[in-house]
């Protein structure tokens, strides 16, 4: 009987666990981090990236290994990405900057950030 209710009290355990890490899915996961690189970027006007490197951290513990090493590999590339963009690129990426990634960046750093580099 104490092994019936172990087992239980083990099972349910993991699965609060596993409800609790499923916050966001993993492609959003991915989309932050490709945000991340964005903002990183010094092309596009380096945003303070402070709030989704905590975002990032506090959410890799729950991801298995391939999907923390494509969100390193997308941050990776969105910021060369940025770095080496030139008019239509620059301003298409910095519409997604300030559009898509306004969740993980905050509406006012996002938007802020997109107004004073268009003119770059």
């Amino acid at each position: 009987m104490k092994k019936i209710i172990i087992t239980a009290i083990v099972a349910a355990s993991a699965m609060t666990g596993l409800a609790q890490a499923a916050e966001i899915s993993n492609m959003q996961f991915l989309q932050a981090a490709r945000c991340r690189g964005l903002a990183a970027s010094e092309g596009l006007g380096k945003l303070d990236t402070a709030s989704i490197d905590a975002f990032l951290k506090q959410e890799t513990g729950s991801r298995e290994l391939p999907i923390r090493v494509s969100a390193n590999n997308k941050i990776s590339a969105a910021q060369k990405e940025g770095d080496k963009a030139q008019g239509a690129k620059k301003d298409k990426l910095l519409a997604e900057r300030s559009s898509a990634c306004t969740n993980y960046l905050g509406a006012a750093t996002a938007s802020t950030g997109a107004a004073a580099n268009t003119g770059n």
